[in-house]
């Protein structure tokens, strides 16, 4: 859905459990608003928001009550609403309150499908367990959108692209959408006091690999990936202790996706690509490009001579 989103931040709300690597509030910077401030704030806006998106907590597993006054909001002001949630406070109960008001998507932090990673983050369920709630979802007619991370503890990239292949087979052809997040050491955290006994956050190059596969694997499983990376804030970046931390992380990931499916329409060239993807490759130092003459078995020079402009734009 294209348009102003009025994003709400509810800090670690409904969480039951606390994961190895969560410190929602080092990511928002913020304290949960009243559904009051929240309704306030749209009414005095001159933006004419599409979407009220209810992130950073786990909304299903909140008091019905305060679901309910949240989601009031939308009805009152028909606008429709997404949130995030955790896959274990997912059930016909759960839908079927929120059946009552206008919804646009379900996002689901499964993080992983890989039993020994979603353990080692304490996320609280198995593979499996996450695969029935995005089919619970599906069932019930939303629109799902799995919230998958990368660089966790005990996770390979390997076992990435098998979490999207297990996506995809469950799907079929539905539609559903991914966010692809990086795995950030953020102080105050378990993760933090993981890397002092073994654990190493991935470096920034390693992470343009790993989720430029995976970008290019899902968009061949037709997924839509909706974003890359975490939404920059001064307090994610003061909080930040270890790990992929870059303000274009996303873009470079889609730099190395466009590299990777350049090269298998072609190992030699020449490519032709729209004006508003040239950057994709040459931002940032040529990060893309490098990458794809590294694919393609070329000097950068060559692969670059190889490449030429369209005039078309693509959105």
């Amino acid at each position: 859905m294209s348009g102003k989103r009025f994003a709400v931040f509810l800090s670690m709300k409904g969480c039951k459990g606390r994961c190895v690597y969560c410190d929602q509030k080092a990511i928002t910077g913020e304290n949960p608003p009243s559904p009051e401030e929240i309704k306030n704030a749209i009414e005095s806006s001159d933006i004419d928001f599409e979407e009220i998106c209810f992130f950073g907590g786990s909304f299903t597993c909140l008091p019905t009550k305060n679901q309910r006054d949240y989601l009031q909001i939308s009805k009152d002001l028909s606008i429709p609403a997404r949130m995030s949630t955790h896959p274990m406070c997912i059930d016909q109960r759960a839908l079927d309150l929120l059946s009552e008001f206008p919804i646009t998507m379900i996002e689901l932090g499964i993080s992983s499908l890989d039993d020994e990673t979603l353990a080692l983050c304490r996320r609280g369920y198995t593979g499996d367990d996450g695969l029935r709630a995005i089919e619970l979802i599906m069932r019930n007619n939303y629109d799902v959108c799995a919230q998958l991370m990368i660089g966790l503890p005990g996770q390979t990239m390997e076992s990435s692209l098998m979490d999207i292949k297990r996506l995809a087979e469950l799907k079929g052809p539905r539609d559903m959408t991914l966010r692809i997040y990086p795995c950030l050491v953020l102080e105050n955290t378990e993760l933090y006091r993981m890397m002092g006994d073994g654990y190493e956050p991935l470096k920034i190059e390693d992470t343009v690999t790993w989720g430029g596969e995976l970008l290019f694997n899902a968009e061949k499983m037709g997924f839509k990936v909706q974003r890359i990376g975490l939404s920059e804030t001064p307090s994610l970046a003061k909080a930040v202790a270890g790990g992929p931390h870059h303000p274009a992380l996303g873009e470079m990931i889609r730099g190395y996706g466009m590299a990777k499916k350049l090269s298998c329409i072609s190992k030699e060239g020449p490519w032709f690509l729209p004006a508003n993807r040239i950057s994709l490759l040459t931002g940032h130092g040529g990060m893309g490009l490098k990458e794809m003459a590294k694919i393609v078995g070329l000097t950068i020079e060559e692969t670059k001579k190889r490449i030429f402009v369209r005039t078309s734009v693509v959105d």
